[in-house]
């Protein structure tokens, strides 16, 4: 097999196979960018989730540090991934939430023509204002927490799975 043949079953293999970040390793990611924490400490030479000093193996990943040592901070390349991670759930998650606001807004549009076409009273018109908010409200909420943060989920993680597989083999090839 060649190295590019491995390398591209390496991708497939980590598409299919959970992520990589722990769930210690992404509580530690989000306060080093929300500048509660720093980049530094004692992290698997392996998968970079926290390690404590005495520990001979990670708890995440089972690789023995002899194999592979332990490093002092997440590497520039983990750090991207992980923002990347957190883009992708953003924006599929907003774009949910926005296809549930417009159809707020066009239910009330829709609704608003009815009345005007009829000659409808004015409290019809006010329960129409009042749906606007409430709908779009509801259907923001729906679209954008559930099935958004679903399909977010899903897609981020596959994403990163990828991204992670490709980092492995390189970090692989420039490891002597």
């Amino acid at each position: 097999m060649t190295g590019r043949n491995l390398g591209e079953a390496a991708v497939q293999r980590a598409a299919e196979e959970p992520p990589i970040f722990s769930e210690r390793l992404t509580s530690v990611l989000d306060a080093i960018f929300e500048g509660k924490a720093p980049n530094a400490g004692r992290f698997c030479g392996n998968c970079y989730t926290p390690i404590d000093a005495q520990r001979t193996r990670c708890l995440h990943c089972d690789q023995d540090v002899e194999q592979r040592p332990a490093v002092e901070k997440v590497p520039q390349e983990v750090l991207a991934m992980f923002r990347q991670l957190r883009r992708r759930e953003s924006l599929v998650v907003n774009g949910f939430a926005y296809v549930g606001l417009f159809s707020g807004v066009a239910t009330f549009i829709g609704v608003f023509y009815v009345l005007f076409t009829v000659g409808a009273s004015v409290w019809w018109y006010v329960f129409d204002i009042a749906l606007l908010f409430v709908l779009s409200r509801v259907l923001a909420g729906l679209l954008g927490g559930y099935i958004g943060d679903e399909v977010g989920y899903r897609y981020a993680r596959r994403k990163l799975a990828e991204d992670w597989a490709v980092y492995a083999v390189e970090r692989a090839k420039n490891t002597p």
